[in-house]
């Protein structure tokens, strides 16, 4: 009941916001206005992002590699999904790929897992090619694990130089403060330290346990939606809230697209029991947490 509600609240939160702003769109900032990155850090400074060249290049191969495998092996599927009681097919071809026996669920429809190598499973695939597919997709997303794991922890490093240089004393700035009095962050950064418990927490909301790959060809999707706020053109996917998600989990995203009009974006996520989307030259990668 609570959940109907709150779509409800929802639909007419969206409805009045649409009304109000009739043919005009919501303002909205890119790289090139004087203020963004003021505002990037203020308001999202949580929301990093990586060139393609601080990646190395040999795992940007073998990731590519992998995905133009995967689309050439047929593994992309669009999924029929049910909204508002409507049945449609979802505009992205997708496939799930992570630790065997998880599922993710998206508009009442689950998805399950394509299982990459894991050790003490007998994993069986239907080609070579499909197996370095999906370990590619692995050593991207333990690449990503401890790329999240030194952003957050260089985070909460400057967070807490700021509390105490402001000198504000309340209970966010004892916990920064016992930062600096406890063990190292790992073993090769002896010079950031956090307490075990808090390091434990950093690994645990970065260990994502599936990638979710989407694949389209723009040129070939002619009835995509306009995207309604801040008229920003077609739109493959609305803006949305992941209730799946592991809640202050961290969300990764591999962006990648081609000159043969591929287009891959694959997102990497801690779900509960079992999206961005950085244009680059050559590939982007990005956390949010």
């Amino acid at each position: 009941m609570k959940r109907r509600a709150g779509e409800r609240e929802k639909k007419l939160k969206k409805k009045k916001l649409l009304e109000e702003l009739g043919k005009n769109r919501l303002p909205y900032m890119t790289p090139v206005d004087a203020d963004f990155h003021q505002l990037w850090k203020s308001k999202y400074s949580k929301l990093i992002f990586r060139k393609s060249d601080t990646v190395p290049e040999e795992l940007h191969q073998m990731v590519q590699e992998g995905f133009l495998t995967l689309q050439e092996h047929d593994c992309f599927f669009q999924d029929l999904v049910r909204i508002k009681g409507k049945d449609f097919v979802t505009p992205m071809s997708r496939i799930l790929i992570g630790n065997p026996g998880c599922t993710y669920k998206y508009l009442n429809t689950r998805l399950f897992t394509v299982p990459w190598p894991t050790e003490g499973y007998d994993i069986k695939y239907c080609s070579p090619q499909i197996h370095d597919a999906c370990k590619a997709l692995i050593r991207l997303n333990d690449y990503l694990h401890i790329e999240a794991v030194k952003a957050l922890q260089g985070q909460n490093l400057v967070e807490t130089k700021e509390i105490n240089d402001t000198t504000v004393i309340d209970r966010e700035q004892n916990f920064a403060t016992s930062f600096t009095e406890k063990g190292s962050l790992s073993k090769d950064q002896s010079s950031c330290c956090v307490p075990a418990d808090d390091y434990i927490s950093l690994k645990d909301r970065t260990s994502y346990n599936v990638t979710l790959l989407n694949y389209m060809d723009p040129l070939q999707m002619l009835y995509l939606k306009q995207e309604p706020y801040f008229g920003m053109g077609d739109m493959a996917v609305s803006w949305h809230h992941d209730e799946n998600l592991v809640e202050r989990s961290t969300v990764a995203v591999y962006s990648y697209s081609c000159e043969v009009l591929l287009l891959v974006l694959k997102i990497n996520v801690r779900l509960k029991s079992s999206y961005l989307n950085f244009p680059g030259h050559k590939a982007s990668a990005g956390l949010a947490s």
